[in-house]
């Protein structure tokens, strides 16, 4: 089988999966650049292949991995995401309402352990919108990139209502005066403004691992 015939097989194998050209594309210029490079090594062709074949796999095993891999449509990943950082949002209102009206001990010390971890809390925040650019980039290699511009864009937007709402005082400040400092605040909106800039680092990171 030499080249061509090899790419045709894998394209025609997952002609049916959505987003599947810019990967391809992608798989394409592997394949070339170490072909091309084998060759430069003096191999022949046939040899050449037969290093593509041992260290890529054959068509059969790309296509069964990618389809495995790729189990998780784009829209279930963007889906999970925003349902997921819509959750968080949900938890803390479900905690500042149970701070408010509660004087447990047990709710006392947890409001007070977050207000303490305020700074720590941010850091695992940013980290989770690199995790989704990872995450995108490892599974869905170069359309991940355009993945995570939409994951991101609308998975932001309780990020956003928030701050609106907090900006406009149709949340009382003093719920959270232990927690709000001004620089805190200040980083909050920093941060906020990275998120894009972190899951396009982290889908980086991720189409390597996956390359």
């Amino acid at each position: 089988m030499d080249k061509d015939d090899y790419v045709n097989e894998i394209k025609k194998g997952l002609q049916d999966l959505p987003d599947i050209d810019e990967w391809m594309e992608e798989l394409e210029s592997h394949i070339g650049q170490a072909f091309a490079h084998y060759l430069n090594e003096g191999k022949t062709e046939k040899e050449a292949m037969m290093r593509i074949w041992h260290e890529v796999g054959s068509p059969a095993d790309i296509i069964h991995s990618f389809k495995k891999e790729t189990s998780v449509s784009p829209r279930g990943f963007l889906l999970f995401h925003f349902f997921c950082n819509l959750s968080l949002f949900a938890a803390g209102a479900a905690l500042t309402i149970i701070h408010v009206w509660s004087v447990h001990p047990l709710v006392k010390a947890v409001w007070s352990g977050i207000s303490v971890s305020v700074w720590l809390i941010l850091g695992g925040y940013l980290l989770y919108w690199m995790f989704i650019g990872y995450q995108a980039g490892r599974e869905f290699g170069l359309s991940g990139k355009r993945l995570v511009h939409y994951t991101v864009s609308v998975s932001m937007a309780p990020n956003v209502c928030f701050m609106l709402v907090f900006l406009f005082g149709l949340v009382p400040a003093d719920l959270f005066q232990a927690m709000l400092t001004p620089g805190f605040v200040l980083a909050c909106a920093v941060a906020t403004m990275l998120f894009p800039a972190c899951s396009r680092l982290g889908c980086y990171l991720g189409r390597r691992r996956l390359a």
